[in-house]
């Protein structure tokens, strides 16, 4: 038996881009296409971190406190009993954040520890980007990614041909 058709939820714009919903509270409100709900004990508390160490900002206070540092870049805290969510093999969260890495690092790294937060240091990694790992106080990890600033030409070369191998032929 085949599964019914469900109706689209949203449209797009030509480019791709989800249909723009208005705005709110000065940001720009749209079907999300991907977004992170971090639960914690304190949810007030896990927000202002976001906001001092990362540069998120509240988008909506609600049931869910729904932060955004740029467009994408969307997270909904609410409340829960477990803070322990980073043993349990947890997702780590992903963010592009090109050109401003080392920035991140700096304020993430100015704002006083609380609960298991860190604020790790940029590495620069052999797939030619630059990434910072940073750990939020109720312990998800949060890794903000860029292209290197000064990426290894022999390393690019490398994962170009790799690339190039596994390639599917045009028909």
């Amino acid at each position: 038996m085949k599964a019914p058709d469900l109706p689209a939820v949203t449209a797009a714009t030509p480019d791709g881009e989800p249909t723009p919903l208005g705005r709110y509270n000065g940001f720009e409100i749209y079907p999300m296409p991907f977004f992170t709900r971090l639960e914690t004990r304190d949810p007030a508390a896990l927000a202002q971190w976001y906001e001092r160490a990362l540069g998120f900002a509240v988008v909506f206070r609600g049931p869910l406190i729904h932060l955004r540092r740029m467009k994408y870049q969307d997270v909904l805290i609410g409340p829960g009993t477990n803070d322990a969510t980073a043993a349990c093999g947890c997702p780590v969260l992903a963010f592009g954040a090109d050109g401003v890495v080392d920035a991140l690092a700096q304020r993430a790294a100015a704002v006083p520890p609380l609960g298991r937060s860190l604020a790790g240091e940029p590495v620069d990694t052999p797939w030619n980007t630059r990434e910072l790992t940073v750990v939020d106080p109720a312990g998800h990890r949060i890794v903000f990614t860029s292209r290197s600033p000064q990426p290894d030409p022999e390393g690019h070369e490398r994962w170009r041909a790799l690339f190039a191998a596994g390639r599917e032929p045009s028909p």
